[in-house]
């Protein structure tokens, strides 16, 4: 498309300069015309190019949720095997085919949620009671199992009650321990600990570790953002979406997350209103 507008600018100018009835205005004439191709030439690119993009999120949302049927009936089938009780080898394979579907999941309601937002319609939340502490406490014991390596503590104080997105909140907590296991360091705990106060809840995750430096905390909610001061962040698995989502997700229920990372501990701290805004 480039290429056809300097086509038709070459072919105009040269056309122009080939009339020996041109005067000294028309050089006004001339930068005029350059303006306006330059402009439509700006103007055609940007709309191509927000094309594209509407096509690409599109596809990744009809992807993520088109592989959700499949990925259903594998997640259930491993069920059904590790209910059959057929053996240790057997019950194993089931219980890495259940975390490996609960990864997967993960992965694509980050996708989703991540095109949804692209394409203008940002993230839906469906508001309900939600006891908070039995959530963190459940995803806690969740957590534990996935990761049996880890040390992971739970400290809950106040009243922990809310109207929330208790499926929002879950992925909020699911991203946020993840992130910590990951990026934690060995041998030292991840504390998950939730607070509730007169009008809003804080949920805070706290690993010790690498610190994540000033520039790369500015975009480190962006989607596909990963970085640290030592690049320790830089090559992990992942998708890079995670805290993209948990800030659209708090935004959602009208809340904040703040982001605190020095003397080699990482924390953040999820403010929630005890009635979601929306």
């Amino acid at each position: 498309m480039a290429s056809e507008y300097r086509a038709l600018r070459a072919s105009v100018l040269l056309l122009w300069g080939r009339d020996q009835s041109l005067d000294a205005g028309s050089l006004q004439d001339v930068i005029r015309f350059n303006e306006a191709i330059d402009q439509a030439l700006a103007e055609s690119i940007r709309f191509f190019s927000a094309q594209v993009d509407r096509s690409r999120n599109l596809l990744i949302g009809m992807l993520g949720h088109d592989m959700r049927s499949p990925l259903n009936a594998i997640t259930l089938t491993a069920e059904v095997l590790a209910c059959l009780h057929a053996g240790e080898e057997v019950s194993e394979a089931a219980r890495c085919l259940m975390d490996s579907g609960a990864e997967m999941e993960s992965l694509l309601n980050d996708l989703v949620d991540f095109s949804r937002k692209k394409l203008g319609l940002g993230i839906g939340i469906e508001v309900g009671p939600v006891d908070l502490g039995a959530l963190c406490a459940n995803e806690v014991r969740q957590q534990r199992a996935a990761h049996p390596g880890c040390q992971l503590e739970l400290t809950l104080d106040g009243d922990l009650h809310g109207l929330w997105d208790v499926a929002r909140l879950r992925q909020v907590l699911r991203n946020l321990l993840s992130n910590a296991i990951a990026y934690g360091a060995a041998g030292h705990p991840v504390i998950l600990a939730a607070s509730g106060q007169d009008l809003e809840v804080c949920l805070e995750v706290r690993n010790t570790g690498a610190t994540i430096d000033a520039n790369s905390a500015q975009r480190i909610f962006e989607p596909l953002q990963r970085a640290t001061a030592d690049g320790s962040r830089a090559n992990r698995k992942g998708l890079g979406l995670g805290l993209f989502i948990v800030r659209e997700i708090t935004q959602a229920h009208g809340g904040r997350v703040v982001l605190h990372s020095a003397d080699s501990e990482t924390r953040f701290s999820v403010l929630l209103p005890r009635v979601a805004s929306a």
